[in-house]
């Protein structure tokens, strides 16, 4: 099977550029839910009332790139324009994932690990076996699609990359001069 790659190409410009402020927005949502009024910069949510972020609030940022990783392999497998879902399944994916190869234990994971009383790296694993997961059924679709070895490296690479430059836009530019003040809360 062939890949569109141009399709490829503008799903992992547009979600590569997004995928901060969809985990960011997983918070907003999962504050809302709990009735915790939020808002949201680029890469930065914050509750409106200043009070502590509940559990579920914490959880859905993580959560919400995972998700729509599941819906886009869930989509890949009905061959519905998997052009386009590769991306996107290949960066929800890499939301936490990116930070532990690096040796991070993000902020959430922490909060979320003292909130339950459990070890502080209980969500990593989880998360990060959810990660694999996804990236294996990932893999085994560009088996089981014959998708070339050059195309198949190009689902992962270039979805990385465009995360890369767009998360540095995104963060540099988007939230340092729109949003100037959560700039510099987040980032000094």
């Amino acid at each position: 099977m062939k890949l569109d790659s141009r399709k490829m190409i503008t799903s992992s410009i547009v979600f590569g550029f997004f995928l901060i402020p969809i985990h960011e927005f997983g918070h907003v949502i999962c504050d809302w839910i709990t009735g915790h009024p939020a808002a949201m910069s680029y890469a930065r949510d914050y509750l409106l009332n200043g009070n502590e972020k509940p559990f579920l609030g914490i959880l859905g940022g993580p959560l919400l790139p995972i998700i729509l990783s599941i819906v886009s392999v869930i989509l890949i497998y009905k061959r519905k324009n998997i052009s386009l879902f590769y991306p996107i399944a290949v960066l929800g994916t890499l939301d936490r994932l990116l930070l532990y190869v690096f040796g991070q234990l993000p902020s959430d994971e922490r909060d979320l690990a003292s909130m339950a009383g459990w070890n502080i790296y209980s969500f990593k694993y989880i998360f990060l076996s959810a990660e694999v997961i996804l990236l294996l059924l990932i893999l085994f679709s560009l088996i089981k699609y014959k998708v070339s070895i050059k195309q198949s490296v190009f689902v992962f690479i270039i979805p990385i990359v465009c995360f890369i430059i767009g998360a540095l836009i995104g963060i540099f530019v988007v939230e340092r001069f729109v949003f100037p003040g959560q700039f510099k809360i987040q980032f000094g």
